[in-house]
């Protein structure tokens, strides 16, 4: 299993905008195989920051993704910075508190 996550940023008043632009991608992508989860959200904290979290079932399923991304999107409010990092997972349970 893989793990996608991290941050980025807009300028605050196009947060909203940017969200509004990811909302057909999110759904397309949610219904790829292999997609176990993705989410583009705004940070409660931060204006301008919005936070990423995919969970994908392999390599493959994430590259399979990743090629099909290569086509041209709708233009969105500018990213001014990202920071993405991949992990690789062995092995999860469920958590209970």
């Amino acid at each position: 299993m893989l793990i996608v996550a991290g941050k980025g940023y807009v300028d605050p008043q196009h947060r909203e905008a940017l969200l509004t632009s990811l909302e057909a991608s999110l759904r397309q992508t949610r219904a790829e195989p292999g997609c176990l989860d993705y989410v583009v959200a705004a940070d409660p904290v931060e204006p301008g920051r919005v936070n990423v979290y995919e969970r994908w079932e392999s390599k493959e399923h994430l590259a399979a993704h990743l090629a099909a991304m290569a086509r041209p999107a709708q233009p969105t409010p500018a990213v001014l910075g990202m920071e993405i990092t991949q992990y690789e997972i062995a092995a999860s349970s469920p958590f209970q508190i």
